[in-house]
């Protein structure tokens, strides 16, 4: 459990905020209890499926296809049983799963289809489905990553049902937020609302299935792995276990699900232990992993080849290295940027043009870059989709740290001469509108946040077309910077910015005036105090 230190007392209108509401498809004869669920079905929805292993030969006991493109593998023996939770509560640990039996028995990933029976499942190796000649699948062929390909004989696993709300929870969802509420005896009352990223340890995914498989992952890539059923339909109330023992006592609980049109999910959790008077509260926001209705990855987008992005952006010189929080030495070939040096070249960012091979498919990334760091070990992978100009529309990128990792997803927009106008970033408080007049971005709101920056621009042309997203435009980028020193995040402005003004809060903060030079920029507060060094850049020859 994750306490605040103010330990401010729970409100119960969080409970009447929380009761289940549906947005019907249904007409106005349907009762509240007859209505459906508005949620497109996942990508993989006709696919997914649990395969029970019956061969005790077998050193898997089951392979599961989830409806989002997720699989879960459980290894033969594992079980589900995870002794070192405390199980009064299902989203908060009190202490750590065991890495031994949540991760080492329990294999769990993306997959994709390969054709209408095998599938390549990322991590793992490639699975064949087969049938008897008709829709009951009767064996499945595993290929190991590395190991000798097996076949064994294999059961469908009952399903929940086909029912709107069953298809309609069945599928991966993100974890957005937590807000967690309780009282125990050691530390008394305590409140907090944390996203993933903000905590070692955190749930970020959960996964629903119908054969009954109901999985939490998470940020420091533990999993536990749990069933469920409905308790109550009606009341979208459900009942989770670990052992798939469905009595009465400790080792079960129930949890309420409410979904929303935009494709969201929340889970509602609350237990007390009567003898104890501890209590423990809980709401989780999420929304859906990969939605086939807003999935842009799948649509069909004829992007330029003309001119390489590089040729297409940087008209004058490329840079060689730029210093803006940190050394970066760009490597470019044949108009494209292939690898970026940083950290002082301890890390290496590497590009890949998915897009230039014709065999892509349209649900792989047009392009990915991925960064090594020294010791070999990935620290993240980012996945990005172009639109019909070329540029980056949507990023999807995973984060690996020493001890967890994390998600997000971000979108990007732009205008018909390739201005960035609006970038998600997808974190909190960095989405951001930008305003173009004359080829000069001239202002940057960061939406949902009171907060403006307004720029002016000298007569200077910006011939080698240098954009700072973060030390100038006031924009919390971090590795999407990349993205423009690759050509893939829109033009930059014509002119050289000679100041900027920042509105925050209800106030306005001192202009800040730069000086442009051949290798750097300086900047001023407007008190006409001394030039403080901003960037440093070179070119290549």
């Amino acid at each position: 459990m994750w306490k605040n230190h103010c330990k401010i007392l729970f409100s119960f209108l969080l409970a009447a905020l929380v009761v289940p509401c549906f947005f019907s498809c249904s007409d106005d004869s349907e009762s509240e209890e007859e209505s459906t669920v508005c949620i497109n079905p996942p990508k993989y929805e006709s696919v997914s499926g649990k395969y029970e292993i019956t061969d005790t030969s077998s050193p898997y006991e089951s392979i599961e296809l989830g409806a989002s493109g997720d699989y879960i593998v459980i290894k033969r023996g594992s079980g589900y049983t995870v002794s070192s939770l405390k199980k009064e509560s299902l989203f908060s640990r009190k202490a750590s799963a065991s890495r031994a039996v949540t991760y080492d028995n329990l294999v769990y990933g993306t997959y994709t289809q390969i054709d209408s029976e095998t599938f390549d499942l990322e991590g793992f190796g490639v699975i064949q489905l087969k049938s008897n000649g008709g829709q009951v699948i009767t064996d499945i062929t595993i290929k190991p990553n590395g190991g000798n390909e097996m076949t064994f004989t294999v059961e469908e696993a009952e399903t929940m049902g086909d029912d709107d709300l069953t298809n309609a929870l069945c599928r991966t969802w993100k974890v957005l937020r937590v807000h967690e509420a309780g009282y125990d005896s050691y530390d008394g009352e305590y409140d907090e609302t944390y996203t993933p990223d903000e905590h070692y340890g955190a749930i970020s995914e959960v996964m629903f299935s119908k054969s009954g498989t109901f999985l939490s992952f998470y940020n420091d890539n533990e999993m536990e792995a749990h069933f469920w059923k409905w308790e109550n339909r009606n009341e979208r109330q459900i009942r989770y276990s670990w052992d798939n023992v469905w009595n009465n006592g400790d080792e079960e609980g129930n949890i309420t699900v409410s979904f929303s049109s935009d494709n969201k999910l929340t889970i509602y959790e609350y237990y007390k232990d009567y003898e104890s008077n501890e209590w423990y509260e809980s709401t989780v926001e999420l929304v859906e992993k990969n939605p086939s209705e807003s999935d842009e990855g799948d649509e069909d987008v004829t992007i330029p080849t003309d001119k390489t992005p590089v040729e297409r952006v940087f008209t004058g010189k490329l840079v060689d290295e730029v210093d803006d929080h940190g050394l970066d030495k760009f490597v470019y070939e044949n108009g494209f940027l292939t690898q970026v040096l940083a950290d002082d070249g301890d890390d290496k960012i590497t590009f890949e043009y998915n897009y230039l091979n014709p065999n892509k498919s349209a649900s792989d990334p047009d392009v990915r870059y991925t960064k090594e760091r020294a010791d070999g070990s990935v620290a993240y992978v980012y996945d990005v989709w172009l639109n019909e100009l070329g540029f980056a529309r949507r990023i999807d990128s995973r984060h690996y740290d020493d001890y967890y990792s994390f998600d997000f997803q971000s979108t990007c927009e732009y205008d018909s001469e390739g201005h960035l106008v609006y970038m998600n970033e997808g974190r909190e408080e960095r989405e951001y509108s930008l305003t173009w007049t004359d080829g000069d971005l001239v202002r940057v709101d960061r939406l949902n946040h009171d907060h403006t920056t307004d720029f002016t621009y000298s007569e200077m042309s910006n011939a080698n077309n240098l954009m700072f997203f973060y030390d100038i435009y006031d924009m919390d980028l971090e590795e999407l910077k990349y993205l423009y020193w690759a050509g893939l995040l829109g033009v930059s402005p014509k002119h050289l910015v000679a100041s900027s003004y920042i509105h925050s809060d209800g106030y306005g903060q001192p202009y800040e005036e730069y000086q442009w030079e051949a290798d750097k920029v300086l900047y001023r507060h407007d008190d006409g105090g001394a030039w403080t060094e901003l960037i440093q850049f070179t070119f290549a020859e």
